[in-house]
């Protein structure tokens, strides 16, 4: 028995570029970049089935190092994602930064990435660059894309023992028509035919379709149309879409995606931990790009283990006499001076670990000095307000 077609219709999808299956015989891939990681998936007559790379994985770390001469990513590449972050030789975030310009808030965002992203802000495309052997290497977010997906197609080549030329990538909702193009000629230079890009949103909404209809083979569920929505919150991207799913047929009613992901709370997080880090690293020196490395490195394992814990410690030496300690215990300082008016003055401060700003004054208490004959002292304080001497007691006596 034919297995049954699933098809998406939507308003907002232009339809009109795509083609028959019978114009392209070979094989088609589908690929899902995602900000962080990435997976490449094939039909295999039956069902979807995910590819796996040599290390026998099917999820796969976004990102590209310049660390060799031949460039590699996420996807051969032995070495972890973490020691390529601490040497500046690792790009990744690109599907963030693809077919933004420098003026872009998100591309600002990004300045406090482990590698160089520099703005001029007169609406150019941002220049991004990697520190092999202690030299600034530029590229481009296309250039980074593209040699990932190469890798993504030798993988898929390997595995189907076929060649591999027609893609269906997924895009963010939110994606302008320029990062559209960009994507396309990503994988143009990547040797790579797009039959079509899907909205991510539209991808599970095809998953959602064929599990229903699986459904009301089984006789689990009935043929009547069901409305859902669908959420999908990546590192990089927040996209929802509403459909409608009647006899395998899944429709698109709306769709709506933002810029916010994963990525904003990493960096708030990096923020709260080291309120000072736009100021120390903005050099982007080896020193700033390990230290970048490490905090992100901490911060990303925080946010893992609070996934399935309630709290998490984070002590992490970054150099530079930088170190994180676990947080809750701010440290205090007071200060006590006698002004001119020989009225005595308490001041307390609060700074935060780790960071290098000076106490700010979050509370000031002014009392009279008591003279017993040598000068004001703790005694003559104690006789003249009483054992019980605090700020609430000082205040109202004053």
């Amino acid at each position: 028995m034919a297995e049954p077609a699933y098809t998406v219709a939507s308003d907002s999808e232009t339809t009109g570029e795509e083609k028959s299956s019978s114009a392209f015989p070979e094989i088609a891939i589908g690929i899902d970049v995602g900000t962080s990681k990435c997976s490449v998936a094939v039909w295999n007559g039956s069902e979807v089935e995910l590819l796996k790379n040599n290390r026998n994985q099917k999820m796969m770390r976004s990102y590209v190092t310049f660390k060799d001469d031949i460039p590699s990513g996420g996807v051969s590449n032995q070495l972890s994602h973490e020691n390529e972050m601490l040497s500046g030789a690792a790009i990744f975030n690109m599907k963030r930064l693809i077919g933004r310009v420098d003026t872009d808030p998100v591309v600002h965002s990004s300045k406090n990435l482990p590698f160089l992203v520099q703005t001029l802000d007169i609406g150019v495309r941002p220049f991004i660059a990697a520190l092999v052997n202690n030299v600034w290497r530029s590229t481009t977010p296309e250039e980074v894309l593209a040699i990932f997906l190469v890798e993504l197609k030798a993988m898929a080549e390997v595995q189907l023992k076929r060649p591999i030329r027609n893609v269906v990538l997924t895009i963010p909702v939110s994606f302008s028509r320029f990062q559209v193009t960009r994507i396309e000629r990503a994988c143009a230079m990547a040797g790579l035919h797009v039959l079509r890009l899907m909205p991510e949103p539209t991808a599970v909404a095809l998953l959602y379709a064929q599990q229903q209809q699986q459904a009301v083979h089984e006789n689990i569920g009935g043929a009547s149309e069901k409305i859902a929505l669908i959420f999908n919150m990546g590192a990089g991207y927040c996209d929802v879409a509403v459909t409608a799913t009647a006899g395998g047929v899944s429709q698109i009613k709306a769709l709506a995606g933002s810029t916010i992901g994963g990525e904003e709370i990493l960096q708030n997080m990096m923020r709260y931990l080291l309120p000072d880090s736009e100021i120390l690293f903005s050099n982007h020196g080896i020193n700033e790009i390990k230290s970048m490395g490490l905090l992100r490195v901490a911060t990303q394992d925080a946010i893992y283990k609070l996934s399935s814990q309630t709290s998490v410690q984070i002590d992490v030496d970054l150099g530079n006499e930088l170190k994180i300690s676990p947080k809750g215990v701010p440290e205090i300082n007071v200060c006590m001076d006698i002004d001119a008016s020989n009225v005595l003055r308490v001041l307390a401060g609060v700074v935060l670990p780790g960071s290098r700003h000076p106490a700010i004054p979050v509370m000031e208490v002014r009392m009279p000095t008591v003279d017993d004959g040598h000068g004001w002292c703790a005694e003559a304080l104690d006789r003249t307000y009483g054992s019980a001497l605090d700020l609430v007691t000082v205040q109202k006596k004053i």
